[in-house]
């Protein structure tokens, strides 16, 4: 079957989560990846631990069926062959800070020159512009400064990485909606996606409690309400229960034989009884105990689920979102699904497909000896 994106080329020069991520789902849609890694070690996620197969886990964990080539941009002569490549390419994706490929002669003004149709997607931390630009940050200042993790009962760092993975997924949205527009306009676009905005909608209700709640409950969805919250067992297990909406409230209640916790159940004055009679009750049993009795009732009722644990979900079993590769490392599928799962191509080593990408962009063999000669690239 034919993917979505099949014949689409993407140069990738980025590093790490984000970039890894949003041209690993542009992968799995179908297009073809190549990776462009600096001399001396590539994405430093490859040698980040745990390592299996001396290899970084999380590199192969969002990598696999890419291309990789070794390419010093740093030279003149290895920034010509990007623009070399640029100028057939249908996107090129990059993570560095802004401006930094401007100063190495392959930014966007210099390849929409060359390439009109070129889909540009810069993948920053803050954006290309504004007083943090050029700040440095990692996904928990990023959900610091938005607002998240000050809406928390007690701010942590989080359990998954909300800005990076939103970046990714803005990356993908852009990428696609530009390549889209490339159809009807015939010129490409500049994407200017900031990890630090990918993690502001996730900000939406929040906002709009803080500024128009009023006499209502603030909060309502980051532990301020009962029916929307997380409780230990007689076991020490932790368990959600998420029964927003009277249905789901009542369907709760008619299960734990308590009627009369129904009325009123949104009201900010009955929170602190609330929370204290919900503690008490989800202390009586067991974590498995609560399970067996409400999963049947349809309240939004769930177990907290340890990575180790969620690994064997039957959701996840059954969708086959994730598969364990050769080297029994998890791969987890994206989440857009178009037809049949991809089939798991292998993860890239390092410079492994500098030679047949060069071949495939029209240089020769000698060509390619003499740029390996001269340290421009590794093949």
């Amino acid at each position: 079957m034919t993917k979505p994106l099949q014949g689409i080329r993407v140069l990738d020069l980025t590093r790490l989560l984000p970039g890894g991520v949003a041209t690993l789902m542009l992968a799995d849609l179908g297009a073809e990846i190549i990776k462009i890694e600096a001399p001396g070690g590539g994405d430093y996620a490859r040698w980040m631990p745990p390592l299996i197969d001396e290899q970084g886990a999380y590199f192969g964990a969002t990598n696999r069926g890419k291309q990789s080539v070794i390419l010093n941009l740093k030279d003149e002569r290895g920034q010509a062959v990007l623009q070399r490549m640029a100028a057939s390419a249908d996107v090129l994706i990059e993570s560095n800070r802004p401006g930094v490929l401007d100063r190495l002669n392959v930014g966007y003004d210099t390849l929409k020159a060359i390439n009109p149709r070129l889909v540009f997607c810069a993948l920053s931390g803050w954006g290309a512009t504004g007083p943090y630009a050029q700040r440095s940050g990692h996904d928990l200042n990023y959900i610091s400064e938005a607002g998240l993790l000050g809406e928390m009962n007690s701010p942590q760092p989080f359990g998954g990485q909300v800005a990076d993975l939103g970046g990714a997924y803005s990356a993908v949205a852009g990428i696609c909606a530009a390549l889209f527009g490339r159809e009807r306009t015939g010129e490409g676009a500049f994407l200017d996606i900031s990890l630090f905005e990918a993690a502001l909608p996730f900000m939406t209700i929040s906002w709009v409690e803080a500024i128009s709640a009023g006499d209502h409950i603030r909060g309502r969805l980051s532990g301020k309400m009962a029916c929307y919250n997380v409780y230990t067992t007689s076991d020490g297990q932790s368990v959600t229960l998420a029964a927003l909406e009277p249905k789901f409230w009542t369907n709760f209640c008619t299960a734990i034989n308590r009627p009369d916790l129904i009325e009123g159940y949104e009201k900010p004055e009955r929170q602190r009884y609330l929370l204290a009679e919900l503690e008490q009750i989800f202390a009586l049993k067991t974590a498995a105990e609560w399970a067996a009795q409400l999963e049947p009732a349809d309240c939004c009722f769930s177990r907290v689920m340890r990575p180790s644990e969620a690994l064997n979900h039957p959701q996840i079993e059954t969708r086959r979102s994730l598969e364990w590769t050769w080297s029994e490392m998890p791969v987890i599928h994206s989440p857009i699904r178009s037809g049949d799962l991809p089939e798991l191509a292998p993860v890239p080593g390092y410079g492994e497909h500098t030679r047949s990408v060069l071949l495939s962009f029209g240089y020769t063999e000698a060509e390619i000896d003499e740029l390996t000669a001269q340290g421009v690239v590794q093949a």
